[in-house]
C-alpha cells in the first residue's frame, strides 16, 4: 500500500488493485476504458475485442469533501485524485481523454490546478487563437510539482513515467467539462509517443509548441504537503480558480 502525503487526510493507494483509500474508506472511482478513447488515439487500430475494456485511468472525485465540506462548499471547489496506469496505447503513452472548460468571467474559462502526487507527467495545454492557429504548451512535472491549467486552454495528462501516475486537482465544482473539441480533432494537437518523440496531429493547422519544466507558483505555499492541506487552511490562495482574471495575462 502506497502512502500519499497529507497532514489532513490519510491517503493510501493500492497499486495492484488501483484503489484509493481515504481515512480507511475505499473510494469508488469513475473508470475510463480503452474503448472510450478510440477517437483520440494516435494508433486507432490498436483497439480490438481483447483489449477494448482495459481500464486506463481511475478518477476519484470529491476526495476528502466530507471531512472539510464547509470550506469546499463555501467556494464551490472540488478536490479530485486521478491515477493513470502504465499502459502502452499502441506506441503512445497512456493519457486522459482531454477537455476544455466553460467561460467563468471576462471571456476567460475556469482554470484548474494540478499537483503530481506520484510519478511523472507531461501536460499538454492547447489554445486556439482568433486566426485558428494553436498555441501548445508542454509542461513536464514530477512528484511535488504543481501546474495551472490556464484559462482558455484545453488540457491532457500524459503518463510519461515508468510506472503509475497519481495526480490531484482543485477545480470549480459547478460546471461540466467539454470533451467534444478534442474528440472532433482526433486527439490533442500533439501525440506523445513511447519512443519519446512528439507526433503532430494533422487535424490542427499552424501549431506553435513550447516546452517547459514545471515552475514554482509564487502564490502557493510549498511547505504544505498537498494542495488539499493548503486549500483547507488558506482557501484565499485559490481564488483564481473561480476568478481567472486574477491570474493576469
Amino acid at each position: 500500500m502506497m502512502k500519499l502525503r497529507s497532514n489532513l487526510l490519510n491517503l493510501e493507494f493500492d497499486e495492484k488493485e488501483m484503489s484509493l483509500y481515504c481515512d480507511g474508506e475505499k473510494l469508488v472511482p469513475d473508470i475510463r476504458r480503452l474503448s472510450e478513447m478510440s477517437d483520440v488515439l494516435f494508433n486507432r487500430t490498436f483497439i480490438n475485442d481483447s483489449n477494448k475494456n482495459d481500464p486506463l485511468y481511475y478518477m476519484f472525485r470529491g476526495v476528502g469533501f466530507g471531512k472539510n465540506s464547509s470550506v469546499f462548499e463555501a467556494h464551490t471547489i472540488r478536490y479530485d485524485i486521478t491515477a493513470l496506469d502504465h499502459y502502452d496505447l499502441g506506441g503512445e503513452f497512456n493519457k486522459t481523454l482531454g477537455h476544455y472548460h466553460p467561460v467563468a468571467e471576462k471571456g476567460l474559462s475556469f482554470p484548474e490546478l494540478y499537483e503530481v502526487l506520484y510519478g511523472e507527467v507531461l501536460y499538454i495545454l492547447q489554445r486556439v487563437n482568433p486566426d485558428n492557429s494553436y498555441d501548445v504548451r508542454l509542461v513536464h512535472a514530477k512528484a511535488g510539482d504543481r501546474v495551472i491549467m490556464l484559462p482558455n486552454y484545453g488540457h491532457i495528462t500524459v503518463n510519461v513515467g515508468s510506472g503509475i501516475l497519481i495526480e490531484a486537482n482543485l477545480v470549480n465544482s459547478t460546471f461540466k467539462s467539454n470533451y467534444e473539441p478534442i474528440k472532433q480533432k482526433r486527439g490533442g494537437a500533439v501525440y506523445v509517443l513511447t519512443n519519446n518523440n512528439i507526433a503532430m496531429n494533422r487535424n490542427y493547422n499552424d501549431v506553435k509548441v513550447d516546452y517547459s519544466e514545471a515552475a514554482k507558483i509564487p502564490s502557493l505555499d510549498y511547505s504544505k504537503p498537498t494542495i488539499y492541506d493548503e486549500y483547507v487552511g488558506h482557501p484565499e490562495h485559490f481564488e483564481f480558480l473561480n476568478h481567472p482574471s486574477l491570474l493576469g495575462n
